[in-house]
């Protein structure tokens, strides 16, 4: 029920949310700040949501991933370092809301998972300190990152800091097979909105445990929703194109090694990092079985033998199509369902698509879909749960 009144409350012009003492009508779009927002995973989650809202100014500092947002958006990011912003820098925009997706090493395996000590923390750490120094702070604030931020001690800052501002925050950890989507990508969420009497913020915390990490979704009413086939995302143009077969020398050198090989009629692929389509095959993504689809056992000792399935790495435009990112039609058809419930999946094909320039290379493409989001889940969490 919670979640239906605040869509009601959303999209009713009548209805007003309050900046400080500023009242400003809800038919206003949300005016958003986008931070580290790569190749604008989270501005194509606002779209998909239709929110009425709009990116006012994006911030990253990798210009390989600005391009690809500039061809799609039509406007720059700011390249200006994050910790270089003041507070009189984020005033000037306005901002009802601020959009997050911090870097992720500093709380993964392979970033040694120094934490808030890591020098690609600061950048977030420095917004949190930001935060209570603004005459006019967001009124809803929105971040992403991989597991194992919430057992961060950046979190535990970040939390707290909300805490002391009176926000009411919700967490949770989901995957875009819990969404109807075959690709598993576990990852955090959190959604705060800010409260302005502590009335508010007793009344909305009765329905969010304040510290919960939600599992499930939706978080008190979990769905079982259908998963499509893979064969429904893919391009089968791609099977005869050579540049996405997995080398033979980085098949046969792996004695043992299980790859995670998947088939067209499968349910799910696994997770896609920014060493995908390289020599790093391990725990990088799934690979495409094209031949021989008959053949479900696979003899590991011999690698030779795999050879004759005809792996294939899947290709960027298929790596979008699972990552929900707006792409034109596919084979999988929408899904129409209503806004006042969880929606199962139905691909995005609201302007702009994703399009990478042709200056792009593959494996640019790989690296920033590998550091990209699920626009989907994003957008569901949105639509539903915080605005």
């Amino acid at each position: 029920m919670l979640r239906l009144t605040h869509i009601f409350f959303f999209l009713s012009p009548s209805k007003l949310h309050r900046s400080n003492d500023t009242y400003i009508k809800m038919s206003d779009p949300i005016r958003c700040l986008e931070f580290f927002s790569g190749i604008g995973g989270l501005h194509y989650a606002l779209n998909i949501a239709e929110i009425s809202a709009k990116v006012v100014c994006a911030f990253d500092v990798n210009m390989i991933a600005n391009q690809v947002y500039e061809h799609n958006f039509g406007h720059a990011p700011s390249n200006k370092t994050i910790e270089r912003l003041t507070a009189k820098d984020i005033e000037k925009y306005k901002a009802d809301c601020w959009l997050l997706s911090p870097p992720c090493q500093p709380y993964t395996q392979g970033g040694n998972m120094k934490d808030i000590d890591d020098p690609r923390a600061q950048a977030l750490v420095h917004l949190i300190n930001l935060l209570p120094r603004l005459e006019n702070p967001p009124n809803y604030l929105f971040l992403e990152n991989v597991k194992n931020f919430e057992e961060s001690q950046s979190r535990e800052k970040l939390v707290q800091q909300l805490h002391e501002m009176n926000y009411q925050v919700k967490e949770c950890l989901l995957s875009p097979i819990q969404f109807g989507i075959p690709n598993h990508r576990l990852r955090y969420y959190m959604m705060a909105r800010r409260c302005f009497d502590s009335q508010q913020k007793d009344e909305e915390s009765t329905t969010a445990a304040e510290g919960q990490i939600h599992t499930k979704w939706p978080f008190n009413d979990e769905y079982q929703f259908e998963v499509p086939e893979l064969c429904q995302f893919i391009e089968n143009t791609a099977n005869d194109d050579l540049q996405y077969r997995v080398p033979e020398k980085d098949i046969v050198k792996r004695h043992k090694f299980r790859f995670d090989i998947v088939r067209p009629n499968d349910h799910r692929t696994s997770c896609i990092t920014k060493a995908y389509g390289s020599h790093h095959l391990q725990t990088s993504g799934s690979l495409l079985q094209i031949q021989h689809l008959d053949r479900v056992e696979y003899d590991w000792s011999n690698p030779k033998s795999l050879l004759e399935l005809g792996l294939r790495f899947l290709t960027p435009k298929e790596i979008s199509r699972l990552h929900a990112f707006p792409m034109p039609e596919y084979q999988l058809k929408p899904n129409h369902s209503s806004l006042t419930k969880p929606r199962p999946f139905t691909p995005p094909h609201c302007l702009p698509h994703l399009e990478f320039p042709d200056s792009i290379t593959l494996m640019q493409r790989y690296r920033l879909l590998g550091n990209s989001l699920n626009c989907w889940v994003v957008a569901e969490l949105l639509r539903s749960e915080l605005f």
